[in-house]
Order: C-alpha cells, then structure tokens, then sequence
C-alpha cells in the first residue's frame, strides 16, 4: 500500500492529475483509492468559514482535520482487507493543509485538541506531492467551494501551505507546465518509481558548506527544521548499513530504522525503511555499532528554484547541502545564502557513516591521549 498526499496552491490541476494518476494506474492492476477533499465537501454540504452563516476558521478546520483523519483511518483499513497487495490510496489535501489558513500557534491547539502530533501525521504519508500553479490558471468555475477571492490570496496560501509539509523525506515539489500533460507525467513517474521497485536508488548531489546566511534561510525554512540524533547498528559493514534514527521537530518526536546497501558505482539503495516506536527505538540502540560514535546534526529544509533541498549541520561544525536531482527537473542552482566549496557527491568521506567512524576514532586518540597524560601525572 503506497499513500501518497496531493497537495497545491489552488488551480494547481489536482484534479486533472488525480485522474490520470488512477486512469494509468488502474491499468497497470492496481487499485487505486481516492480520498476526496474533505473541506471543499464540507463547503459544498453549507459548512463553511465564509458567507452567510459562517463558521469561525478555527472550528472549521477543526472540523476538517477531524473528518480527515476519520476518513484516513477508514481508507486504510478499506486497503489492508480488499486483498490487492497492489493498492495506491491518494489524498486529495492532508492533514496539514489547515495551516495555510489559520494561523499557526491555533492550528497547534487544533491537532493538540485532536490528540494529535504534526510530525505523527506527516509520517503518514510516503511521499508529499505539492502542485505549484501561475496566478493565470486561478479560477474557480471547477471548484465553487474554493474560497479565496483571487489568484494574489491564493498565491500567499502558498508560503504557508509549503511550510507545513517540510521535513518529509520525500517531498516534491511539481512546476507548473505549459501543457498538463507534462505534469501529469511527472506525477505518475514519481509514484511509479515508488512502486517499481522493492528498493530505492538515492540520486542526489552533495556538496561541502563552508558558511550560511543565517537571516536569509529563515525566511526559506520555516517549520523545515529538524534536530537528527543517528546511530548505527553492530552489524553495519561496508556493504550494509543499519541506522537508526531520531528525528526531532518541534516538540515532536519520530524514530526510525533504515537498512541500507551501497553498491559498486557508488549509489545507496533502500533495502527497508520502518518507522519504530520509541521501545523500539532505545532496545535497538542498545545494539549499536562499536566501531562508530552517534551522529548528531541540524536538518533544514528548503525549496530553493524548484528544488528540495537539505543543509545538514553537524555538531563539529560540519556543513552539508545535499538534493534530490529527478529527470523531470535536472536543473541544479545552488542558493545564493550558502557558501560552497566543493561537490562531494561521490567523496566517501562525507558519507553519515564515515563521519560516524571518523567521531569514534577521533574519540578513542583523545582518550589514549588523556590516559596518556594521566600515567605523567603520577
């Protein structure tokens, strides 16, 4: 079962995407379910934050958020028993979408009230899709529900809406296109790279920090800042790694577990992925690797001329800026506010892994030298 989240400033062709998305699918055999807008339903049934009898934004999100997880919760369980191991199930708008209308302190107490977590929900999709639109495409002949008054208000949803998604792995971010169909395209390449295959290759480039314009990536990040605590298990050897990880956002807590494998050329691929409990997680990290020390870093993320992007921050001072590079958007411009020095894509030595070596050999010479220092001293 592969959830994937569609999401997009308004007139971004969610519709039109969405049907080619279950159109191509379905003949491929899978069973693909789809999950409508819960606010525009609530909209078009006399429920709504604007008009005539308007409800006060806040409950009205309240309102969709609980619908929303409701119907999440029933769609899944609607995959696990229709007995097709091939079943896609597509979110139009997620959980998260609130927080591009109200303001974010009150969409906090929203999920609190909920009994809910933002990263909890964030996790539960396997990959973010979000639709950028032109202010010329805005309309609302295909959606009387849609409520914002012109392309202007729809585009300062954007800022916010984006912002509520970072720090997913696997977001994407789609251009608009001058034809629809190239965007559709790419929307069923990226699920269909999902599916094809048991394992993931990363494709990504890398390149060595040496300095960033703090006030300037601010105004990029937002919510995309993460706090990573990364450890390896005491099976990891040069082909396989097993890491281990916290994730950190907010208030929010994730854990996770990776098996990794590198291959010949040089590329990773994704053997498993598991998101662990936090038993899980300390009973694990009781088997970590003794031939490497735990890795902790600082993660923004960003999008950045139509690119994910990761600046990682070690707690040495190590900076990396790592992106995902697709066929549908090769096009690489680094951010203006980070300074480069060097592409380290395929330097061994700036993997996580080496690092992790590095800080355990780093800490056994200054160890013996501490030993060292104390036999002089006696």
């Amino acid at each position: 079962m592969l959830k994937v989240v569609l999401t997009g400033i308004p007139s971004s062709g969610k519709t039109s995407v969405i049907n080619s998305v279950v159109e191509r699918f379905s003949e491929q055999g899978y069973h693909v379910l789809v999950v409508p807008e819960t606010a525009t339903e609530f909209i078009n049934s006399g429920i709504a934050p604007v008009g005539d009898n308007a409800l006060d934004p806040l409950v009205f999100q309240e309102l969709v958020l609980r619908k929303q997880l409701s119907k999440e919760s029933l769609y899944e369980y609607a995959a696990m028993h229709i007995g097709n191991d091939k079943t896609i199930i597509l979110f139009d708008r997620g959980t998260l979408d609130g927080y591009a209308y109200v303001k974010e302190e009150c969409m906090d107490k929203v999920l609190k009230g909920a009994g809910v977590r933002k990263r909890t929900l964030l996790l539960n999709y396997d990959v973010v899709l979000f639709l950028e639109g032109k202010e010329e495409y805005f309309t609302k002949e295909n959606n009387k529900a849609r409520y914002e008054k012109n392309a202007e208000e729809a585009a300062d949803l954007r800022k916010n809406l984006l912002n509520s998604y970072l720090g997913h792995d696997n977001l994407r971010v789609i251009q608009p296109r001058e034809e629809m169909e190239d965007k559709q395209e790419e929307v069923i390449n990226i699920i269909a790279n999902m599916l094809g295959k048991p394992t993931r290759i990363r494709e990504q480039k890398k390149f060595l920090v040496s300095g960033v314009l703090d006030d300037v990536l601010k105004n990029y990040v937002g919510n995309g800042h993460v706090t990573i605590t990364q450890s390896y298990l005491g099976n990891t050897d040069d082909s396989l790694e097993y890491r281990i990880r916290k994730i950190d956002q907010g208030s929010d807590s994730s854990y996770h577990l990776a098996v990794i494998k590198k291959k010949e050329n040089g590329k990773r691929e994704i053997l498993k992925e598991k998101i662990l409990d936090e038993k899980e997680y300390e009973i694990l990290l009781s088997s970590k690797s003794s031939d490497t020390l735990t890795v902790e870093k600082e993660r923004f993320t960003f999008v950045y001329a139509n690119q994910y992007y990761k600046l990682d921050i070690f707690d040495d001072g190590l900076m990396l800026l790592e992106v995902n590079l697709t066929k549908e958007n090769p096009d690489l411009t680094l951010p203006e506010f980070v300074t480069t020095i060097e592409d380290v894509t395929n330097n061994p030595n700036y993997t996580n892994i080496n690092i992790a070596r590095r800080k355990k050999e780093d800490y056994d010479k200054g160890k013996n030298n501490s030993c060292r220092g104390n036999r002089l001293l006696r």
